[in-house]
């Protein structure tokens, strides 16, 4: 039998009102970079991922990915 895949999630930031990104580790190696979409249903929230997330291999790639954001940031800064 196949064993179960997890996500572990390492962190989450918001990019608009009822949306996030979402950072987690993959039970079967390398990382996962999702969108989770935000609905609210009178007083609860319910969270729930977009299909087709982006897969990142290792730890090297999160660094790629964090450099890329810091240099778009600082375009844009400089604007």
């Amino acid at each position: 039998m196949a064993k179960n895949v997890e996500y572990e999630e390492l962190s989450t930031a918001s990019i608009s009102d009822k949306r996030n990104i979402v950072i987690s580790e993959y039970s079967k190696g390398g990382y996962t970079l999702g969108q989770q979409v935000v609905v609210e249903e009178g007083s609860k929230k319910i969270n729930m991922f977009v299909k087709n997330s982006i897969q990142i291999e290792n730890i090297e790639g999160l660094y790629n990915l964090r450099d890329a954001l810091n240099v778009a940031i600082s375009k844009i800064e400089k604007k």
